[in-house]
């Protein structure tokens, strides 16, 4: 549990393997999908067809990073996503996101006795480096995307000699605090107007607007509804809905699945018949029910984005930043109010990155991320590489972007 301390109490670490071809073998590849909270004991089968040729050369490890997936898991108790991860548009919302956030991390308290403070990135990036050794391994490679990269950041700061190629997609400034990390509204705003200009030129199919600035009228106003808009069974109020139209918003390929989940939304709130999207339906389902695996994610995920030590402490200095970043992020400004309640932080002191490791960065320059965070890290890391791509989205070894698929597996080849 806590490397540091390597005597006393363990977790289990679940782990996957595809084996290399042999007589191609390199070495092994770690990978990690992001989250915080996401499992990625299979995501080396979606990183494969990705990798053509090159999966040959790695053996493909997937990792339930600690307290994740079929890791052991830390618990929280049953919980909706919606009831944690709100936006605060009126003070009735902040005071109702406010007593769920506090009840989550009472629970947290109360279940998880000296597990929390090693729910932090440091302890993941050790256990990447015992899942190494436990492999009989020299060196590893690695890829990882969003918290995924700040993670193999993290892991060459601590361990640059054991590092054999790494490439980390869309990362963070690994030296920020995550309560900075996730003040990502300015971003999403500019992305939201980016696509509402895109949806006004094709104002005769969805009937949004005939400019972007009619376009955000009509959504502010579906926004800041005193009464929720029902799809289905799931009411939507002020602080979910912003959640479920970022759901659709990250990447410019989902720009008709946004238009489309906006129509059916602002037909719902007109008491018109709807026939929502699979993926809207999708998001609605997670983002509103209970289950096991939903309550797990969220367990880690908060877990890990709390512990660090940049929170602020009390609901207070939540408020007024609400207040004021409504202002400027109208639509889209963060509260994560369970880390107001947070009591249980890493005692580690602040990581300092710069090193000679080879590392390869690769980053949209229109994501909600800033590329500014990007270009940032490859200045302090002299021998990194850093390729970027015009283009919205968050992740960018993706099929959609062959050339940037291409370097990463010329890097990885090399």
């Amino acid at each position: 549990m806590d490397h540091l301390r390597p005597d006393g109490r363990t977790l289990d670490i679940a782990i996957s393997r595809i084996k290399a071809d042999p007589a191609k073998r390199r070495g092994i590849l770690l990978s990690n999908p992001g989250g915080p909270g996401g499992p990625g004991l299979a995501y080396p089968l979606d990183l494969k067809p990705l990798l053509g040729e090159v999966a040959s050369q790695y053996d493909l490890i997937g990792v339930d990073a600690r307290f994740m997936g079929r890791s052991d898991p830390l618990d929280c108790g049953p919980v909706r996503l919606a009831d944690l991860y709100r936006s605060s548009i009126t003070r009735r919302d902040f005071i109702t996101g406010s007593r769920h956030a506090a009840a989550f991390a009472a629970a947290c308290r109360a279940n998880n006795s000296g597990l929390l403070q090693h729910a932090n990135i440091r302890e993941a990036a050790r256990d990447l480096d015992a899942i190494r050794a436990a492999l009989g391994e020299d060196k590893l490679s690695y890829y990882g995307v969003s918290w995924g990269a700040d993670l193999g950041v993290v892991y060459s700061q601590l361990f640059s000699a054991n590092v054999d190629r790494m490439v980390v997609d869309s990362v963070t400034d690994v030296e920020g605090s995550e309560y900075r990390h996730l003040a990502t509204g300015l971003g999403a705003e500019a992305a939201f107007d980016e696509w509402a200009a895109w949806a006004a030129w094709r104002n005769d199919k969805y009937h949004l607007g005939r400019t972007g600035m009619q376009v955000r009228a009509n959504v502010t106003e579906l926004v800041y509804r005193r009464t929720p808009v029902k799809v289905g069974k799931y009411r939507i109020d002020s602080a979910a809905m912003p959640w479920v139209l970022q759901s659709a918003l990250g990447d410019e390929s989902d720009r008709d699945l946004m238009a489309r989940n906006v129509r059916t939304l602002l037909d719902a709130a007109a008491g018109k018949p709807i026939k929502p999207s699979e993926e809207l339906l999708g998001f609605l389902g997670q983002f509103f029910e209970i289950s096991p695996d939903l309550s797990r994610f969220a367990a880690a995920s908060l877990s890990y984005t709390c512990n660090d030590n940049g929170w602020p402490s009390g609901p207070a200095q939540y408020w007024r930043d609400a207040r004021r970043d409504h202002k400027t992020q109208p639509l889209f400004a963060v509260t994560i109010l369970p880390c107001a309640y947070w009591t249980d932080h890493t005692t580690e002191p602040d990581l300092a990155i710069g090193n000679n490791t080879r590392l390869l960065i690769v980053q949209a320059d229109r994501d909600s991320i800033p590329v500014a965070w990007a270009r940032k890290l490859h200045q302090k890391l002299p021998n990194s590489i850093l390729k970027t791509v015009d283009r919205r989205a968050h992740g960018v070894y993706d099929e959609r972007i062959p050339e940037m698929v291409a370097e990463v597996n010329r890097y990885l080849a090399g």
